[in-house]
């Protein structure tokens, strides 16, 4: 069988980038399911919050605006002739958040209460001008119901939400006659307080309140938190409809999932699991490169490459055994290249050494794959020839010689020409050391009869 030349192999082998690969599925399969997961439930947790606070906002406002029918009552009851307003409106006004109570006969502000005396500079503001929040006091006439009206920047120069409530008094002539307006002012965000949209900050949320501006057609942003969203951060809004206004709240984590620590450590756990899965790999594979190549060095010759003395006997003693067991005929070959010393002499000993690496190629092209070649010593080489006669081992050698003298050796621009002196010998009752020893009588003859030739070893010889 043939042999050759270990080649050294570095760098990162193929199997330790599979085995980063396959980690790094293994742990992202994991690590990115868990963050997902995570933020799932922030979103989940951000649309209940959402949907509750929703729910919460609607109610506490219209309980405060809703105190307009107490007026509307007081109105009707004394047949739009006011009595007792300032005890009815303190009972009414009982909410911190409510900033003033009204009443306005034809839309004209005519009876106010508030704690603050600077209220009753309303008397005599008329509903039906063009001032912010009188758009929805038209609305309320049209639509004989309770319209919110705001927020927006109330006539005390504070943030103000108002319910505007038309009062219809019964009149035996005309039926429904308009009477006037009813109003409960409140004082925003103050408002909102009951609906405890700190809860929001609380989870770890930041939350905006906000509206299409009726007036600008513009949004409006009705309340927020102290604490921002990042840009990209993932985000939960719902409609929030109080009375006849559609408010919208947005939603979204203070912190988005790279912000976790937690999430950090299992992307860099895992990042280091895969590089110590890699780094364990490709160890082996330098330890099994290492192993390998000493393994062919102790086999080969250091310069050619090829098998050397003692790799040489071992197998071609397990190839005598496996010979002797099926009967097949085999051979052993010497040769060496005819006046070599003078190459060294002449070129010197580097040319010499190009000179047996060529020669180990040119041998190993030509022999059979399951014949054994090596370097015996110096110049000199051996083959075992497995499973042959003497027609076909004396046409092996011959094809041998033939390669290594019908073309000169190549150097540096030199050519030179050589030959060599082959020694054939049948190994007797598989005895490969007498083989040995008969092959190199045959090279001895062959050489003192004029070399570049193949001797076949007799008993005469």
């Amino acid at each position: 069988m043939k042999n050759s030349k270990s080649k050294k192999t570095g760098g990162i082998s193929k199997l330790s980038i599979l085995s980063f690969v396959v980690s790094l599925i293994l742990c992202s399969s994991i690590i990115f399911p868990t963050i997902t997961n995570k933020v799932n439930i922030e979103k989940v947790q951000m649309e209940q919050l959402v949907l509750e606070k929703g729910i919460r906002i609607n109610e506490v406002v219209s309980r405060l605006l809703y105190k307009t029918e107490a007026l509307a009552m007081l109105a009707i009851q004394d047949d739009g002739n006011i009595v007792n307003f300032e005890k009815a409106a303190s009972s009414i006004a009982n909410d911190p958040a409510i900033l003033n109570v009204l009443m306005a006969p034809d839309g004209i502000v005519t009876y106010v209460y508030s704690p603050e005396e600077s209220s009753y500079s309303l008397l005599g503001f008329d509903f039906f001008s063009g001032d912010d929040g009188n758009l929805e006091a038209a609305m309320a006439v049209d639509g004989a119901k309770l319209v919110m009206a705001g927020p927006f920047v109330g006539a005390q120069g504070v943030m103000i939400l108002a319910g505007r409530l038309p009062v219809f008094l019964d009149s035996p002539e005309e039926g429904k006659v308009f009477w006037g307006l009813v109003s409960v002012t409140l004082r925003f965000p103050q408002a909102l307080d009951d609906a405890e949209l700190i809860a929001f900050e609380n989870q770890g949320f930041a939350y905006e309140l906000w509206r299409i501006n009726p007036d600008t057609d513009e949004k409006q942003i009705i309340a927020q938190s102290l604490k921002y969203s990042k840009p990209n951060a993932v985000y939960i809004e719902k409609s929030v409809l109080v009375l006849n206004a559609d408010w919208y709240l947005r939603v979204s984590p203070v912190r988005v999932w790279y912000d976790y620590i937690e999430n950090i450590t299992l992307i860099i756990s895992g990042i280091f699991v895969c590089l110590l899965v890699f780094f364990i790999v490709q160890n082996n594979h330098k330890l099994n490169q290492v192993k390998k190549e000493l393994e062919v060095m102790a086999i080969s010759d250091p310069l050619t490459g090829i098998f050397n003395r003692r790799h040489f006997m071992e197998t071609a003693n397990i190839n005598i055994e496996n010979a002797r067991r099926y009967g097949k005929k085999c051979y052993i070959v010497i040769f060496d290249m005819d006046e070599f010393k003078s190459i060294n002499d002449t070129y010197g000993h580097i040319i010499g050494d190009h000179v047996l690496i060529e020669v180990s190629t040119r041998i190993k092209k030509s022999i059979r794959p399951y014949d054994l070649f090596a370097r015996y010593g110096g110049e000199e080489f051996i083959v075992f020839i497995f499973d042959a006669n003497d027609d076909i081992a004396i046409k092996m050698v011959e094809r041998l010689r033939l390669c290594l003298c019908d073309e000169a050796f190549e150097f540096n621009d030199m050519k030179i020409s050589l030959s060599a002196s082959f020694g054939i010998a049948n190994i007797d009752n598989y005895d490969i050391k007498r083989a040995i020893k008969h092959a190199d009588a045959a090279l001895y003859k062959a050489k003192n009869e004029g070399r570049n030739k193949a001797v076949v070893y007799e008993k005469s010889t």
